[in-house]
């Protein structure tokens, strides 16, 4: 019988490949002849396939892509105030090309993992081995006439209407504007609030007359750390922020221009950015990766392997993992994936071991000069028993301007990570 590549990684991968080792012999057989697949150029897409490039020198690795550019969400409110330019949250995929990468530009529709294929709007990709790093999904049909009526929205989570959400604020010279912020999960969950506070001061800055009306659906601000810190920033902007809690909104009415809430109560706007709430992509559920009421891959949290496919991944906010979601935790759990999947084919040369420790921080605007701190240190177990992850929370909910400092270099130093001189 003729066994082909995919037919022989199959085998390999179902035959009980402990977490990050299989054997040599086997890996530098694979390794010639692996073709990865990565659905998603975002930080931990990018920052994947890049690892994965260098410790694969003779994979062959494609990444799938629908956007044109990278857009860095955590400067996407900066942008939206006029308070940075597009080209310095956006960047080009050339420096993928330029490490021997594919980069596709296409929406992937739909996932099958028996034939190890991926279907596209510009045709099928098959696949070895595939990392899902697709993101979150705005999933717009949660509110009531909003996927009827896009234009009436700018939403700052949606990098198209980025945009638009800038030019109307450079043009709003007061009335209501209404934010909506949904339940967990949410990618960046600090990031609505930062946006009002910023909002706010801009409007106080240009002396423009006008309301902010944040409706959460949450209790209190989020991350729960930090929600004494937000509660007084906000409380400092009284008069201009409105801040309503526990509102799930329901519907939109642009005729009125009115939003509705999940309990019928009703709110005026004269513009509107409303959060819709957050779903990993339709094809995940379609393929059947995620368990039964869930909307995310169900990974291994030290492998990012699938529970239910041993030929698929999934990173970042594509997957149900222990880990926050921020920019920081996508990055460092894209280089721990690649090593998992490239010690699942191949590693050629001496052993490489992935770290065992990192950390996630994030640093909340207040204002424009001030930040907090909101550090989270994991710590990966591996061995004989049950593998786990631990972590510890360091906050500082007192405004500080060296986080702000702090931030502007954790910005420089992930994105030089994947878009500078250096692939590791």
């Amino acid at each position: 019988m003729v066994i082909n590549r995919r037919q022989f990684l199959a085998g390999l991968l179902g035959a009980g490949v402990a977490l990050f080792g299989v054997g040599s012999q086997a890996r530098a057989a694979a390794n010639s002849k692996a073709r990865i697949v990565v659905v998603g150029a975002g930080v931990g897409g990018s920052r994947a396939a890049l690892a994965l490039r260098r410790l694969l020198p003779n994979a062959e690795i494609v990444v799938l892509e629908k956007e044109p550019n990278f857009v860095w969400r955590p400067g996407a409110f900066e942008y939206a105030l006029g308070l940075r330019t597009w080209d310095t949250i956006t960047r080009s995929y050339e420096v993928l090309a330029a490490q021997g990468i594919k980069v596709k530009r296409a929406t992937v529709q739909g996932i099958d993992p028996a034939r190890q294929r991926v279907t596209t709007t510009t045709g099928p990709q098959d696949y070895d081995l595939l990392l899902l790093a697709s993101g979150i999904r705005l999933a717009t049909e949660t509110i009531k006439g909003l996927d009827q009526n896009p234009q009436v929205n700018a939403c700052v989570y949606d990098p198209l209407q980025l945009p638009s959400l800038h030019k109307r604020l450079a043009a709003y010279q007061g009335g209501t504007i209404v934010l909506s912020i949904p339940q967990p999960p949410l990618q960046c969950p600090p990031a609505p609030y930062e946006f009002a506070l910023l909002l706010s001061e801009h409007m106080r800055r240009h002396k423009i007359k006008g309301k902010i009306v944040v409706l959460d659906a949450n209790t209190s601000p989020q991350p729960t750390p930090l929600a004494s810190a937000f509660d007084a920033a906000l409380q400092r902007h009284k008069g201009v922020i409105e801040y309503v809690p526990w509102i799930q909104v329901g519907a939109v009415v642009p005729a009125a221009k009115r939003v509705v809430s999940a309990d019928g109560e009703a709110f005026s706007y004269d513009l509107l950015s409303l959060i819709p709430r957050h779903r990993a992509a339709r094809f995940i559920t379609e393929a059947g990766l995620a368990q039964a009421g869930d909307a995310f891959v169900e990974v291994d949290p030290l492998s990012f392997r699938s529970t239910r496919f041993e030929t698929i991944y999934a990173i970042g906010d594509a997957a149900r993992t222990p880990y926050a979601r921020t920019a920081s935790a996508a990055s460092a759990c894209a280089a721990l994936c690649a090593y998992a999947m490239a010690k699942a084919v191949s590693a050629t040369g001496p052993e490489i071991e992935p770290p065992t420790t990192f950390d996630s921080p994030c640093y909340p605007y207040v204002n424009g000069e001030q930040a907090l701190l909101l550090r989270i240190a994991y710590a990966l177990k591996r061995g004989n028993k049950e593998p786990r992850v631990e972590s510890h929370v360091q906050t500082d909910t007192e405004p500080h301007a060296k986080y702000v400092a702090q931030r502007a270099a954790w910005e420089h130093d992930l994105l030089q990570q994947i878009f500078g001189a250096s692939t590791d």
